[in-house]
């Protein structure tokens, strides 16, 4: 329990810089379409979401659906194009993510 307790503290020294740091900035929290279908994920996100808000973060979350887009374009026979990992959105393809 001990050993425990001086690990956590270790851990928050550590991140004491990056806490003051960010204390009252808006920090973007992208949970993308692969975390929403695990609830451990989310539990940790929301755990780690918490503990941003309790030190004077201001998390966003935003809602990464790439799968779910993927699919709805196969569904109208339209293929997603991808460059550098980053989807390629033209007005057709906007009007599926929309």
């Amino acid at each position: 329990m001990l050993a425990e307790a001086v690990k956590k503290s270790a851990v928050l020294i550590e991140a004491l810089p990056y806490i003051k740091l960010f204390r009252n900035a808006i920090i973007v929290v992208k949970l993308g379409g692969s975390a929403q279908t695990d609830p451990e994920v989310i539990q940790r996100v929301l755990t780690d979401i918490d503990f941003m808000i309790s030190v004077g973060m201001r998390p966003v979350v935003v809602y990464g659906g790439g799968k779910r887009i993927s699919r709805a374009m196969q569904a109208t026979g339209k293929e997603a194009v991808f460059a550098h990992g980053q989807r390629i959105t033209d007005p057709e393809s906007m009007q599926i993510v929309e």
